[in-house]
């Protein structure tokens, strides 16, 4: 196989003497400590990454406060699209932080994954997804492998592939998600022909923006009146939002009936994105909002409705 010729190669040029140093340095003991334990394309025993990064299928998001620079850009988080993330190509994104992480396993015969990951309160929670869609539930995986007796390689390794990729990936020192916090929203969303309602439950719902290119929480939703004049409502103002189907071609695709606190309501059209000037814009990435297990990531056109619930007291 493609994959075990470079695998050999990378290993006959990599390769150090195992027992070069029994010592270990503290960052070389943190980085074993850290190790991924992955079982490859062909099956067989584990093999342990060290020092290893994803370079395709996560994503780092400075939400929580984080400062971002150009050597901090936030948590890293898994991007996954579970059974019900509707079938658009771009569709509602759950986003695990790595750290939750305990064990990623693909059914290459079924076209499936189930991510195991450690949930607020320390509750293991399991979501199941397909890899049978090109960029969909893929991940690419770079690292230092060690071999007992042989030493170590430079490898790189391919998730969610029908016969080349891992077959999984165990984590071993997980940490529970952070606890949701926050006013409660039920989302809706339609799923297959059928258009079948979805509702997901999430807290401390807000706006995502793109500003120069990080993702950015913001107040405000932007929409379009019928003056074509633009309206920043604050999201904290909105009790509901539904949207309004298009008849016969007549309407535009992103029309909502706005509720607001008050009680009042309105319909207005939805604004993707946002020109700051003539050669820039502010895309607006959709509504993110926490779960116990990380976030969910609603782009615009997967929304048909939200709701601002009350939060139940303790």
């Amino acid at each position: 196989m493609r994959w075990l010729a470079v695998f050999l190669f990378a290993l006959t040029f990599s390769t150090i003497n195992a027992g070069e140093k029994d010592k270990k340095s503290p960052d070389e003991k943190a980085k074993i400590d850290n190790a991924l334990l992955v079982v490859p394309p062909t099956g067989g025993k584990e093999v342990k990454l060290v020092d290893w990064r994803f370079t395709l299928g996560t994503r780092r998001l400075a939400i929580d406060g984080e400062t971002v620079t150009k050597t901090a850009a936030g948590t890293e988080y898994l991007e996954f699209r579970d059974e019900k993330s509707t079938t658009y190509q771009i569709g509602i994104l759950t986003l695990v932080p790595i750290s939750s992480l305990k064990k990623i396993t693909y059914d290459r015969e079924k076209k499936a994954v189930a991510v195991e990951t450690l949930a607020a309160g320390g509750k293991t929670e399991t979501l199941v997804g397909t890899t049978k869609f090109q960029g969909i539930n893929k991940l690419t995986l770079e690292a230092e492998a060690l071999f007992d007796g042989l030493g170590s390689a430079t490898v790189k390794f391919q998730g969610g592939l029908e016969k080349i990729g891992l077959q999984s990936i165990a984590f071993q020192s997980p940490k529970p998600a952070a606890e949701p916090k926050g006013a409660a929203f039920i989302v809706e969303s339609e799923e297959g022909k059928e258009k079948t309602i979805i509702k997901h439950s999430v807290q401390d719902l807000q706006p995502l923006w793109i500003v120069n290119g990080t993702y950015k929480r913001l107040p405000d939703v932007a929409f379009k009146k019928a003056d074509k004049k633009t309206e920043n409502i604050d999201f904290e103002k909105i009790a509901s939002l539904k949207l309004v189907p298009m008849q016969k071609g007549k309407g535009q695709p992103y029309d909502f009936l706005i509720t607001l606190s008050d009680g009042t309501n309105q319909t207005l059209t939805m604004q993707t994105s946002v020109e700051l000037d003539k050669k820039k814009s502010m895309p607006f990435a959709g509504l993110i909002g926490r779960t116990s297990v990380g976030y969910k990531l609603f782009p615009p056109h997967t929304i048909k409705a939200l709701t601002r619930v009350d939060v139940k007291k303790e």
